[in-house]
């Protein structure tokens, strides 16, 4: 069940041409995005990757872009890719509800990592979901968004695009993407850089794992009744008082968010 619609966005539009399934990806070593610009929306759920304030930046961008440009309503999501260049420049993902809660570390051992960043190795658009699945970390406060192609089981590539922002390769094509420190890209709507200076506490990792818990629930019943909506709304609005006396940014996201939800039970 989806809570929320995308409020950072606008409209949508025809592509400009037909899609390919399949595309690979090349690594490079010039890392070109800024840490700054990994943003993560809680409200509606939205990866942000770029400089691009809204949808209508984004439609800009794509006239100089080759990507997977299929918009969030629908099964892919929006991946663009430089055409001059082909260097990977931006992103707008839609994480699927509910994000699985994992306390404990994750398993990094098929993981090797590089840093750098990718592009494409044609110049064609394609079709590229990234986020079949999310879960959270708490403990190492690790956000992880990947597509049910990508097999854990064999070895994959991680490539660092900025020291927070990672994107997973396997056979050279992308399957998923990583936030590090993902509270603090945690960003309420109409904020579109993330503060560097940030004094996060680390106990919101856990305020957030039990607010994404409670979605789970409502995801998950069907028939929720009378007294549990009200079960429900009093423990979203313990987490929302124990947050409320703070103002930083990823607070705020997550006090808003929680409103939202109240309000929609």
């Amino acid at each position: 069940m989806e809570l929320f619609q995308p409020q950072v966005g606008g409209p949508c539009s025809l592509l400009r041409k037909y899609y390919h399934e399949n595309m690979k990806i090349n690594i490079t070593n010039k890392q070109i995005i800024s840490n700054t610009d990994v943003r993560w929306y809680l409200s509606s759920q939205i990866i942000w990757i770029g400089k691009e304030k809204n949808y209508n930046e984004i439609e800009v961008l794509k006239s100089k872009s080759y990507g997977s440009f299929d918009w969030l309503w629908t099964d892919s999501d929006t991946i663009l890719f430089n055409m001059e260049d082909l260097n990977f420049i931006g992103a707008v993902i839609k994480l699927n509800e509910p994000i699985m809660v994992k306390k404990e570390k994750m398993d990094k051992s098929l993981l090797e990592e590089r840093d750098g960043n990718i592009k494409i190795s044609e110049e064609r658009n394609f079709k590229c979901s990234l986020s079949d699945f999310a879960e959270y970390y708490i403990e190492e406060d690790i956000l992880l968004s990947y597509s049910e192609k990508w097999d854990r089981a064999n070895l994959s590539i991680e490539i660092k695009i900025t020291s927070d922002f990672s994107v997973v390769l396997q056979n050279n094509e992308m399957m998923g993407i990583l936030i590090y420190k993902a509270i603090d890209h945690l960003l309420p709507d109409a904020v579109y850089q993330v503060n560097a200076n940030e004094n996060i506490e680390s106990n919101l990792c856990m305020k957030l794992g039990r607010f994404f818990e409670l979605i789970e629930k409502i995801d998950n019943d069907d028939d929720l009744t009378q007294h549990g909506e009200l079960e429900l709304k009093k423990a979203f609005l313990e987490i929302y008082e124990e947050v409320l006396p703070y103002n930083e940014l990823s607070y705020v996201a997550l006090k808003d968010t929680i409103l939202n939800v109240v309000d929609y039970l």
